[in-house]
């Protein structure tokens, strides 16, 4: 009690001191007002710098680890030893592995369109937390698992129907899964308000609705995996085409026709 009344003693004697050139006095805050002192916001009522981190890392972080799972793809197309050829051609013996082939260029193209489609929604989020950390990362999970489930799928792909459906039901649901948490982080961001405020809201709508979809497109082709395995690869296919080519078509016409029916409101 006593050094509280001494610096509050201090305070109002500075502050009754004239102004004189070369000496100048400043008023300080005492212990209570430090401690109650409300957090400082900026005009436009974004909180300061350290209270919404970048989300720069955590995009860094991820265009790491889906190199490395590129990376790891080629891995398991094995070149055909000379000596286990026992006088069959080469062509023949590379011909054999063409599930190895087909399941590689399957899964290269879905991790980078994921990762195209990554790029492009972390154009707009401008800000972390750590709901979209957990989100990222569980994401990151279902797509590090790909080299194992295109192995899996291309060493059954010629296996009995049993031990096919399950390799493709293991392939579907690791790519279900992306799909859900990739969703999930741009609902997120969305809901957080982590999106840049200067975006076209236009443009969030009509990619919250190309990206809201992938769930239910991916759902479908586990679902698809059960009854037809081949038949759940082609609908992959079609929406690794899709999202590749005619997407951010789709996302642009969406865009302007519902900034065409702002515009009559």
């Amino acid at each position: 009690m006593r050094n509280r009344g001494a610096l509050t003693g201090v305070n109002a004697a500075a502050a009754s001191l004239p102004y004189s050139a070369g000496c100048r006095f400043e008023v300080l805050p005492t212990m209570d007002q430090r401690r109650t002192a409300a957090p400082s916001f900026h005009s436009d009522g974004i909180p300061p710098f350290e209270e919404t981190p970048s989300p720069a890392r955590l995009e860094g972080f991820s265009d790491g680890v889906f190199a490395i799972i590129i990376k790891l793809l080629v891995l398991d197309i094995r070149v055909p030893r000379e000596a286990t050829l026992h006088g069959e051609p080469l062509a023949a013996a590379l011909l054999k592995q063409w599930p190895v082939y087909v399941a590689y260029v399957l899964s290269f193209l879905q991790v980078g369109v994921v990762w195209a489609n990554h790029h492009t929604m972390f154009h707009h989020i401008r800000r972390s937390d750590h709901v979209l950390l957990v989100c990222n990362l569980l994401l990151l999970l279902c797509v590090a698992v790909l080299p194992f489930t295109t192995a899996l799928l291309a060493e059954y792909a010629r296996a009995g129907e049993a031990e096919l459906r399950l390799a493709a039901l293991i392939y579907s649901a690791a790519l279900a899964g992306a799909g859900i948490f990739f969703s999930a982080i741009w609902q997120h961001a969305l809901r957080a308000g982590l999106v840049d405020a200067r975006a076209d809201p236009h443009r969030l709508y009509a990619l919250g609705w190309h990206w809201e979809l992938v769930p239910l497109f991916y759902g479908v082709a586990f679902g698809l995996a059960y009854v037809a395995p081949y038949l759940s690869v082609g609908m992959y296919m079609f929406l690794l085409i899709y999202y590749a080519l005619p997407g951010p078509s789709v996302v642009r016409w969406m865009r302007v026709r519902r900034a065409r029916q702002a515009a009559k409101t």
